[in-house]
């Protein structure tokens, strides 16, 4: 408030004066000089007006419901709000699009749930357009939307999206590798889909990360297994559902990689021959692995670069055995670091074989015979 005039004590407002922000205003006015002593205490008390419109209480057009929910279920009222509250309104509350999922009383505004709600099933929201209707005036009309939440529940087990997965790996796979994953998905929002992942039979080549579902090779693949079945079960946390599904290892042989089988059975060896006479080449040559031999009699050696065996002793065919059992192991050069050489074990090969080797006075015969 100003005085416009200190002659006149004309007193206006300089904004705009709204009773739904205040409702009245005081203040003293006092007279010049001020020996005269002479001041006025002034009440201005502000008239109310019909000037705000009438609308929805948007709080009463908001509700959270949980899935799977009790039926029939009453969810609330639609409320209006009448700011100035000079006249009574009488408006009744009408959906726009009939539904056989919920009612509005005209009268009240009550809202009542008829269908059991699910979240995977009707989505994480349901919106409806209702109307307000003056029945004082048909001409006034509100509308807006009614928009129900859902609330999920952890309620859907895990599913995989195969009951039956195939996969080739090769003989030669490192231990550790990754070989396959496996993802089951439940129909709740991952914040429920906390998955355990479990092999139901056991095995001593391959492992599962129970958290991802990663399968990896735990050693070295033997050539007698040539496929393998995982049966792989996930659970749920929380709830105890779960699925299975089986996974089908082909093991594919890649000897070839490592062995030169040209030369299998063009492997032979003349009776006097002096010690460290070549008798054949079976690897080849490679910076990325290793060939071992295993020979109990310790008659034989392999040169570690490119598998050539070379014998460690004069043979003589009337005195010695005339056959021999060699197998040859091929290993990952990385995985040699601080691990002595002359260590025999399969768990780090990535190959092997066995060769037989005979002895005999006729020249031409195959001293070495590959098997698979």
């Amino acid at each position: 408030m100003k005085i416009s005039s200190f002659y006149l004590g004309i007193i206006t407002s300089n904004s705009r004066l709204d009773y739904e922000q205040k409702t009245s205003y005081s203040f003293s006015i006092s007279l010049e000089p001020i020996q005269l002593n002479c001041s006025i205490l002034i009440l201005i008390k502000l008239i109310n007006i019909n000037d705000n419109p009438i609308k929805f209480d948007l709080n009463s057009l908001i509700y959270n419901i949980t899935e799977n929910n009790l039926i029939p279920l009453y969810i609330g009222r639609i409320q209006l709000i009448d700011i100035d509250q000079l006249f009574t309104s009488e408006y009744e509350f009408y959906l726009k699009n009939f539904s056989s999922q919920i009612s509005i009383d005209q009268t009240t505004g009550s809202i009542v749930l008829y269908e059991k709600l699910d979240r995977e099933f009707h989505g994480s929201e349901l919106q409806y357009e209702i109307i307000a209707i003056d029945n004082n005036n048909k001409e006034n009309k509100l509308t807006n939307k009614l928009i129900l939440f859902i609330n999920d529940i952890n309620d859907h087990g895990p599913k995989f999206d195969q009951d039956f997965y195939s996969i080739n790996i090769s003989k030669s796979i490192r231990s550790n590798s990754i070989i396959f994953q496996l993802n089951a998905t439940s129909d709740d929002p991952i914040v429920n889909g906390n998955m355990t992942y479990y092999l139901i039979n056991s095995s001593d080549y391959f492992s599962i990360d129970e958290k991802t579902g990663i399968i990896r090779v735990k050693k070295s693949l033997p050539s007698i297994i040539t496929n393998f079945t995982l049966n792989i079960k996930v659970l749920e946390n929380g709830i105890n559902l779960t699925d299975q599904t089986n996974l089908l290892i082909s093991i594919i042989n890649d000897d070839n990689n490592y062995f030169n089988l040209d030369y299998r059975n063009n492997c032979f060896l003349d009776e006097n021959q002096i010690i460290g006479t070549r008798i054949c080449t079976i690897g080849k040559n490679s910076n990325d692995f290793i060939y071992e031999l295993i020979d109990q009699m310790n008659n034989f050696q392999i040169f570690q670069h490119n598998g050539t065996i070379i014998n460690k002793k004069i043979f003589d065919y009337e005195k010695d055995p005339h056959e021999y059992n060699l197998t040859i192991i091929v290993r990952d050069r990385e995985n040699q670091v601080g691990r002595p050489i002359t260590q025999i074990d399969s768990h780090h090969a990535i190959a092997t074989h066995s060769f037989f080797l005979f002895l005999n006075l006729n020249f031409h015969s195959s001293l070495f015979h590959y098997l698979h």
